[in-house]
């Protein structure tokens, strides 16, 4: 028997189980055989965008969509109030860009995981979002292809850029 703090900072007791792959929470959950499933709070204002995000997430077993906002107000409500362990927002959250909104969610000091989406893979928004709070950074049109991975990915604590996020974010390191 243990502890183990989750990305999004709750405490789990958990038992050692066999798991012949290095350790992480997904992998602790299947080995557990648990049904417990990563929360999310899609946050833009595009419905038809959130609708779409919200049919490929039901496809997958390991995720659960329990809220949307259309804008910063209703995100920071829901975010307090549901308790998600990932929020999808959009670069552009009315009244502010993702940058500012990932930091008034810190600022909130709310245990969430942050994934920006959006139509534009700028080294400036990605770089601006990443020092304000954000945990993973996706392209619109990569969705289909990553955003469970990515939604899983920052869950676990680590930080995700998609191939063309990946590509803008390299030409400020370079």
């Amino acid at each position: 028997m243990g502890l183990v703090r989750s990305a999004s900072g709750y405490v789990r007791e958990y038992i050692v189980a066999p798991c012949k792959v290095p350790y992480n929470e997904f992998c602790y959950n299947v080995a557990m055989n648990r049904t417990e499933k990563i929360r999310i709070l899609i946050a833009d204002d595009f419905k038809v965008l959130s609708d779409v995000i919200r049919l490929h997430l039901e496809q997958a077993g390991d995720l659960e969509v329990v809220g949307e906002a259309p804008d910063l107000n209703h995100a920071l409500e829901q975010a307090r109030g549901l308790q998600p362990d990932v929020i999808i927002m959009n670069d552009y959250l009315p009244p502010l860009d993702s940058a500012h909104a990932a930091e008034l969610f810190r600022k909130q000091e709310l245990p969430v995981a942050i994934l920006v989406i959006s139509m534009k893979a700028e080294a400036d928004l990605i770089q601006r979002s990443f020092r304000h709070g954000a945990n993973g950074f996706m392209h619109k049109d990569e969705i289909d292809d990553c955003l469970a991975e990515a939604i899983r990915s920052v869950h676990r604590g680590d930080r995700y850029f998609s191939a063309r996020a990946r590509e803008a974010y390299g030409s400020i390191q370079d």
